[in-house]
């Protein structure tokens, strides 16, 4: 594959972030056990029909995945547009063509495979007519350093509690980029479903800013071609202009991403306390 020149003359090359990223997962995962219930625990509820020889495979297999995005997270910094260009391919680039700003894409996300390459690859397209929608971290350094990350391609970031107020200032957003498969711990909007045969709560954010921005959503689902490389497609959840009742966009969205994952089940962030709610009987 391309090797961008940027990357082939780097001093301290990807190869040994993914080798030191290794070793690492391998002492917090294999040995120190860091979050091995949650992630036993979710596999089984998941996919109760595998036996348990396969879901230790897909286990070993997510913590080593986990590893190499630990390396790819470290390494992004390093990563010019050319380099990413090369790294994360769009398989349907001409899929957002028609989002402008009275007509924006909401392009919605998951912890699977890259999130964080996916999210700057769409910022190339769109650069400053990208917006973000995050979950501020606790730490103000940490915090400070994902957001200088994620923004590095011109695109600009939003809490998301207060992304429609800021959106009503800044009237040029053509494309609305968020994650959405956390549980909706704080959430007052949330649509239960049953997902991976469990009964599950989404966020209904994605939903609630596609009607209230008259926008097309998509999910951003990626595929892992190799080590550090990827294949992003935008998947249309609804037509444009299709009108739908409420919950229905987020049933599409769960449905898409349940699929992905049977798809590709070591890929998705199996450590996530995903089914922590439990739906109301009042």
């Amino acid at each position: 594959m391309h090797q961008p020149a940027t990357e082939a003359r780097d001093p301290f090359p990807l190869r040994v972030m993914y080798a030191l990223a290794s070793a690492a997962a391998w002492l917090a995962f294999r040995v120190l056990g860091l979050r091995r219930e949650v992630i036993r625990g979710n596999l089984e509820r998941s996919f109760p029909d595998w036996t348990r020889a396969r879901r230790l495979e897909v286990e070993r297999e997510f913590v080593r995945r986990q590893s190499e995005f630990l390396a790819e997270l470290l390494y992004t910094p390093r990563l010019d547009a050319e380099a990413m260009r090369a790294r994360v391919l769009v398989a349907n680039p001409d899929a957002l063509a028609a989002a402008t700003p009275s007509r924006p894409a909401i392009v919605i996300g998951a912890h699977h495979c890259n999130s964080e390459w996916g999210m700057q690859r769409l910022s190339l397209e769109f650069g400053e007519r990208l917006v973000g929608l995050y979950k501020p971290i606790r730490n103000p350094r940490v915090d400070a350093w994902f957001c200088s990350l994620r923004s590095r391609f011109g695109s600009r970031l939003i809490p998301a509690k207060s992304v429609l107020m800021e959106l009503a200032r800044r009237r040029d957003a053509a494309c609305i980029g968020l994650i959405a498969d956390q549980a909706p711990t704080t959430s007052p909007d949330k649509h239960w479903t049953t997902f991976l045969g469990q009964d599950s709560a989404f966020y209904m954010g994605p939903e609630l800013l596609g009607r209230a921005l008259r926008g097309q959503a998509f999910l951003a689902r990626m595929q892992r071609l190799a080590r550090g490389r990827y294949a992003l497609e935008f998947v249309p959840l609804n037509g444009s202009g299709e009108r739908l009742p409420p919950g229905e966009l987020t049933e599409r969205y769960a449905r898409a991403l349940e699929d992905w994952i049977r798809d590709d089940p070591a890929g998705w962030w199996w450590s996530h306390k995903r089914w922590k709610l439990k739906r109301s009987v009042y």
